[in-house]
């Protein structure tokens, strides 16, 4: 028996916020009816399907969007008509993304006697300034009233994500976040720093010239102070941006990183299965619609080359701390000599026979990988 992740986007939100590029809606409860049982026949027509032959799904995530704009029973079903279609290994992490707002103590007991073991709180600041500018809907005091009520109700896997980089933000209030969260003592913390994506209310901004995008490297220095603040509170990091008290690095984001098969279910979802990557359409009537006529709502599907497989154990592998065994490049002679001379430059290391990035690598992981590939 292989085992492998299963991925579920809820497309719902409250508010469009301002970095957001994702192809999200605001929840109708007809639209999300609608969806709710696009999404069963989803599960049911994969599962028949001669590809989950030998599979059993050892981690589940509940993305989007905001899943938690559904009720908690709604949201339990999906795991149980998921249980009941798909193989489970005996222990399953199941995550859910989770919006401070959404959530009550209440039906955070119901999800965690459902079946959730792992939350993801998206709070991205612990500075109302700031989260209004993200038009976040909901101030730093509900974001500590949620994690609160998450640990009331028995959660003792709970994540926070967070970004740096905001406009007018300064490195005083990078640092005041980031005590916040560590004061709350989650067991996971991400960071991402900000990206402005063409068609956001920021880019739209950019493109004004009511907004300037951080210097790469100022950046750099907000990142760094991260990794040390983070270091010195006992947050072990295993990828370029997210950091996990010991035992609690999530298993379903792992996955992505080692290339390992994923089925992606929902609204513009991704597979990656059997050599083959999929993606769901990012119309949302389209995908109801195909799914009412028993089809799939996929619009493309590639077979992956070897060296397209190898490619992707590059680019992916090297975001994790541990790097990638040095044999994936040892027998290319051209990649051999482009990790050299990334090593001259002090971007990566060799270690343990293992290639992977320094610190100042981690922030030009991007550029890292293409020299490699």
């Amino acid at each position: 028996m292989k085992d492998m992740g299963l991925y579920i986007d809820f497309p719902f939100c409250i508010a469009r916020c301002a970095f957001c590029a994702f192809p999200i809606q605001g929840f109708r409860s007809g639209l999300a009816e609608e969806y709710r049982l696009a999404l069963h026949q989803e599960i049911e027509l994969l599962a028949s399907s001669p590809e989950m032959e030998g599979r059993e799904i050892d981690s589940l995530y509940l993305g989007g969007g905001t899943p938690t704009q559904y009720p908690a029973e709604i949201l339990i079903a999906f795991i149980e008509h998921c249980r009941a279609h798909f193989r489970f290994a005996p222990d399953p992490e199941i995550s859910l993304e989770a919006h401070p707002a959404t959530l009550n103590k209440s039906g955070l007991s119901d999800l965690l006697r459902g079946g959730i073991n792992r939350l993801s709180l998206g709070v991205q600041s612990f500075s109302d300034t700031h989260l209004h500018r993200l038009g976040r809907n909901h101030s730093a005091a509900d974001a500590d009233a949620a994690f609160q009520a998450a640990r009331s109700a028995g959660f003792e896997n709970i994540g926070i994500d967070l970004i740096y980089g905001l406009p007018e933000q300064d490195l005083e209030d990078w640092i005041k976040t980031l005590q916040h969260a560590i004061a709350l003592s989650p067991d996971h913390i991400s960071i991402y720093g900000l990206s402005i994506e063409e068609g956001t209310l920021f880019g739209k901004m950019e493109k004004a010239g009511t907004l300037t995008q951080t210097r790469d490297e100022v950046l750099l220095d907000y990142y760094e102070t991260a990794r040390t603040i983070l270091g010195n509170a006992g947050y072990l990091q295993y990828e370029i941006s997210n950091f996990a008290k010991p035992g609690k690095a999530c298993r379903h984001n792992q996955r992505y990183w080692n290339r390992s098969e994923m089925l992606g279910l929902g609204l513009a979802a991704h597979s990656y299965i059997r050599h083959e990557r999929r993606e769901n359409t990012e119309n949302l009537s389209d995908y109801i619609e195909a799914l009412k006529k028993g089809k799939s709502p996929s619009i493309r599907c590639d077979k992956i080359s070897k060296e397209d497989e190898q490619i992707d154990k590059i680019i992916f592998g090297l975001r994790k701390t541990e790097g990638i065994p040095f044999q994936f490049l040892k027998h290319d002679a051209q990649r051999s000599r482009s990790a050299s001379a990334l090593a001259n430059d002090g971007l990566v290391e060799i270690h343990n026979n293992r290639l992977r990035l320094t610190p100042k690598g981690m922030h030009l992981a991007d550029e890292v990988a293409i020299a490699l590939i």
